[in-house]
Formats: C-alpha cells, structure tokens, sequence
C-alpha cells in the first residue's frame, strides 16, 4: 500500500504545480498569494488526508539544487554593464541594507527564535534575489520542511503588505523625499526588453509540464550542475555536504551562463520555476502542525523587521547618496521580489524606462543572493550563536 501512496505523492507534486499556476492567472485573489504559496498551502492541506508523505520530502531535497542552475542559466550577467552608475549604487545600497538590517534582526531575535542566524541568512537571500533564494540558503542550513513554509508565509504577508503600496501610494511619498527620477541610460533597446521580459516575467512564456519535457536537454545540464556540485563536496568533505553543494550548484549555474547557446537556449528559467513549485508542493506535504504555535508569530515578527526596516535603511542611504526616487524603488523592487515584479511597480510608477535595469538587478540578486544569505548565516553562527 505504500507503494500506491507514493506514487499518488509523486503525481500531485509533478502536476500540482501546473493547476496552481493555472489558478493564480485565473483568480484575481489568488494571483496576488502567487503559485509558491499556493503549493504552499495545496500540500499542506492534503498531507491531512494522506497517510504517507514521507517520499515528498526526499524528491523536494534534491528538486532546488537542480533549480538554481535552471534559473541562473539565462542570466545575462554582462548585461550589468548597462547600468548607469546611479542605478547600481542604489541596487549595492538595497544589498547593504538588507544586510545591516537582518543582522540586527538577528541580534534584536536570537533570544526568541532558536537558531535565528540560519533564518537571517535565508532573509538576506530573499531579499536581494528572491523565493529561490530562500528555499536554497534554507536547505543548505537544513532548517526544517515545517520553518521553511512559516519563513516562505510570513514572506507572502509582510511582502504583500509592501508590494500595495507599492503599486498605490509608494511611488507619490518616494517622489516627495527623494529628488527626481534623471534618465538611467540603459538605452532603449525594445527587443532586448522584450528578451528578458519573456525570459523572466511569468506571464510572458508558457508555464507548464509539457515545456519541461520539450526541454528536457537544459534540464539535463541542470542534473550535470548537481552532479559536479556532489562530486566536489564529496572530494573536500567526504560528505554530501549541503552547504558546499548549493554554492557550487549556484557558480555553475553562473559558470555555464556566459555559454551563449545555454544562455539562450530557451526554457531554463521556466523550468526552474517549475521545479521550485514542486518542491513547494513537497515541502507542504510534509508540513508539522506542531510548529504552528508562537513560531510562527516571531517569524513574521522577524520578518517585517527587516523587510520594512531594509525599506527605511535603503531609503536614507538613496537620500544621502542624491539616488532619484525611481531608482530608488526599482532597485528596491529587483531585490525584495524579483524580475517578475519589475513590470508592474514600474507601470505603476508610470515609467518604463527603468524596466531594464531593474530586470537586470532583479538577475543580479537571483546571482549574489545564495553567497551573501549563506555566508552572513555563518558569520553569525560564529559572532552570536
């Protein structure tokens, strides 16, 4: 009997996703909770009606390693030089910020939270790449399936909370504090715009199983970034260890993305998506009720902490360094959310000259987010316990 319950586990992680990703372009309100949570909560709800879930998490373990790769694939890295200097300090400014302000996180939690310094790491990756990010650092330091989903809600609420202002009231009190926005110079290239729209804003390309099949070669260099990433923490450590294996997986994914024909060979970014909303989905799966209690309370806790106190950090260091407010609140956007949120927060602020760089900082964080969240965890493990 078990054989059927995990095989029934292994198809509701495979398609899962699909019917998720399907629902949130759908409904409106579930649009804006967005696919990961909805795995999210989809495979918390049936591990209450499914007796065996214990292969979830096994498969989810080796899903975000294969992930990384995918996505870092199609980063365009020397794309960073058509940033004007103004747009890159405020991106290095958002990224110093985010840094200072989980660190005092950090401190102000760790008497609260237990192991609060592997949380602080996964929220420097979070924001300044994004979801991947978090899930990678947050398997490097084996934090819990359970901690894992209460990190990845109290993200969706507290960034929720955020991202309605931005779209609404943000841009009118930005532009009231900062001077104004002065052209980016990234040059109106509207092919290249449209490159990496579709590359790295969902609702640009086909999001589905099918696609993964059809790219099956990509996803196989994906699997080959893993095996490289194992055969050297095996070599140095005589382990699998988990640490060096997501850093390696992630300079692969960078390595190989200056091959053009990877670069651009169609597919990679989608893919990797994919694989984290099935790794969502077993994650959820294998969710622990026992951890819904003051946990989940002192993580969203710490989580505004620092999204919002990034926020304010950010915002003084763009006033004091003379950044414009469009700049400003791109960059701060390529960092908390992503690519995929660029679009929208720039057509809010009514100004598409700064979709470019903002994609492009959206790519750079997705680049530096696993080495900063990983590397401060450990500094902080050493400074604070």
């Amino acid at each position: 009997m078990t054989l059927v319950w995990n095989i029934l586990v292994v198809l509701i992680m495979v398609f899962g996703p699909r019917l998720m990703v399907s629902l949130s372009k759908r409904v409106r309100v579930l649009g804006m909770l967005g696919p990961v949570f909805l795995c999210y909560a989809g495979g918390i709800l049936l591990s209450l009606v499914l007796p065996e879930t214990k292969i979830a998490m096994d498969i989810a373990e080796i899903l975000v390693p294969i992930a990384i790769p995918l996505i870092l694939f199609s980063a365009d890295l020397s794309s960073v030089k058509r940033l004007a200097k103004p747009m890159l300090n405020s991106f290095l400014l958002m990224v110093v910020a985010v840094t200072l302000v989980a660190g005092v996180a950090f401190f102000i939690f760790r008497s609260l939270i237990p192991e609060a310094y592997k949380y602080a790491g996964m929220i420097i990756g979070l924001y300044t790449g994004g979801t991947p990010n978090l899930m990678a650092i947050g398997s490097a330091l084996s934090v819990s399936e359970s901690h894992i989903v209460l990190a990845n809600a109290s993200d969706v609420v507290v960034g929720g909370v955020y991202f309605l202002l931005l779209i609404s009231a943000m841009p009118r009190i930005a532009r009231r504090f900062l001077k104004p926005f002065t052209d980016a110079g990234a040059g109106e290239d509207a092919d290249y715009i449209a490159s990496m729209e579709k590359s790295f804003v969902p609702d640009k390309e086909v999001f589905s199983l099918r696609q993964i099949v059809r790219h099956f070669p990509i996803l196989l260099l994906g699997v080959l970034s893993l095996a490289i990433a194992a055969g050297i923490a095996l070599l140095f450590t005589g382990t699998l260890n988990v640490v060096i294996i997501m850093l390696v997986v992630t300079t692969c994914g960078i390595g190989f993305s200056f091959i053009k024909k990877v670069r651009t060979a169609p597919g990679s970014y989608m893919v990797g998506q994919y694989l984290i909303l099935m790794f969502s989905f077993g994650i959820g799966l294998s969710f622990n009720f026992g951890d819904l209690n003051k946990a989940a309370l002192l993580m969203l806790a710490m989580f505004a902490t620092a999204q919002f106190g990034s926020l304010i950090v950010h915002l003084l260091l763009c006033k004091a360094c003379k950044i414009d407010s469009d700049t400003s609140l791109i960059t701060s956007t390529a960092g908390l959310y992503g690519p995929a949120f660029i679009v929208p927060v720039a057509d809010a602020m009514g100004n598409r000259e700064v979709v470019l760089p903002g994609l492009i900082c959206g790519i750079l964080g997705y680049a530096i987010g696993n080495y900063l969240g990983i590397g401060m965890a450990i500094a902080l493990k050493f400074i604070g316990g």
